[in-house]
């Protein structure tokens, strides 16, 4: 099977944070551990067409390491003031730029080795792969980068097996085999490397005193209230700390610092831990770490719950004694049965009694007259 044509290009300054010094002393083991495909469970091997990687002025120190190996280096200093006194780099636009161009230009490249853990180069990683070109990328196993480009990139590299190729040997071919044997790929070590075993025990401790023992105690219940109302307010958006705070200030019980006899944050470490808590009380409270210390609170309506419905504030009385009552009216069915049982007089009765009525008007006005008559004599 022929070799891959590959173009590997190096982010220098995030590789170099992600996992030592040993990165340049290790140079040709873990490119040729790059070259036999260690990494990949299929083995396919790959030749480098061309090598570059990007780093910061400070670094130039290591460009004949490099150079002796192969790879064009390119400095990539930073130019707004602020962002060279934190010793960052432009090596993300430069990367990129070249990257794209390299796929435009060059109808040979069939792969590109991305080595960097950055997230910001998911789009890139997909513009290339919109020319049927594969790419690898690196990522670490603490942190969701590792899975973020096993779902987007052909194959990622974690961190840990990376390490691991700083001492990489190619096996030797036996006498009476075609081909050295493949590599050992490195395990993925999630949990040694997330998390120590002093850092468990702590957690375990932790979570054992912050557990409750009759249920949520009343205070936790009216925070988890509050976050609804404001939650209501506010359905799929995200609600800050400062506004939380304030909403929760109501409660005596709570507050966000040291006080008298008072733990802040109703007795959690810090102010994500308490809506971490909050969120098991009532599962619509969702919370998303964002980074060290710092989450998203955003309030997620239930499936299948109504919309909550806005009570419209009393229209302002200022004369309440001139208001007229509504009267009440009677539905048109009522009215229509009350009609049907009441006993109506037919037309020809009311027509004999209204002559009957007429005669004795006039036989009493009669009487009255023969009446008047001898008086007067």
């Amino acid at each position: 099977m022929s070799r891959l044509k590959s173009v590997l290009l190096v982010d220098f300054d995030n590789i170099y944070g992600a996992t030592s010094e040993e990165v340049v002393s290790g140079l040709p083991n873990w490119l040729l551990w790059l070259e036999d495909g260690a990494f990949s469970p299929k083995n396919r091997r790959r030749r480098f067409i061309d090598k570059r990687v990007y780093w910061n002025l400070q670094f130039d120190k290591y460009r004949p390491d490099f150079e002796r190996a192969g790879f064009s280096a390119f400095n990539c200093r930073a130019l707004a003031k602020r962002k060279i006194s934190a010793g960052k780099s432009s090596a993300d636009i430069v990367l990129t730029m070249d990257a794209i161009e390299i796929a435009l230009v060059n109808e040979d490249v069939e792969e590109f080795v991305i080595l960097t853990t950055d997230s910001d180069f998911v789009p890139m990683v997909n513009r290339v792969q919109a020319g049927d070109l594969r790419v690898v990328t690196c990522g670490k196993e603490t942190d969701p980068t590792y899975e973020l480009f096993s779902q987007y990139a052909d194959a990622a590299i974690h961190v840990g097996a990376l390490k691991a190729a700083f001492s990489y040997e190619r096996a030797k071919r036996k006498w009476y085999a075609l081909r050295a044997p493949p590599p050992q790929i490195a395990p993925l070590t999630f949990q040694k490397e997330r998390r120590s075993a002093l850092m468990g025990r702590v957690r375990a401790a932790l979570d054992t005193s912050e557990a409750p023992k009759d249920g949520p105690p009343p205070e936790a219940l009216r925070a988890v209230a509050i976050i609804k109302e404001l939650g209501e307010r506010m359905p799929d958006q995200p609600l800050s700390k400062s506004r939380i705070v304030r909403a929760l200030s109501v409660i005596q019980e709570f507050s966000p610092t040291y006080q008298a006899g008072l733990r802040p944050w109703f007795g959690h470490k810090n102010f994500a831990a308490m809506m971490r808590r909050l969120s098991q009380m009532q599962p619509a409270i969702e919370v998303t770490t964002m980074g060290k210390n710092k989450i998203e609170t955003i309030w997620r309506e239930p499936a299948g719950a109504p919309p909550p419905q806005r009570v419209r504030p009393p229209e302002p009385d200022d004369a309440p004694e001139a208001r007229e009552l509504p009267r009440e009216r009677r539905p048109l069915a009522l009215l229509a049965e009350a009609a049907k049982s009441a006993e109506l007089p037919e037309p020809a009765e009311l027509a004999d009694g209204a002559e009957t009525g007429k005669a004795n008007e006039a036989d009493e006005t009669e009487d009255a007259g023969a009446e008047a008559l001898p008086s007067r004599a």
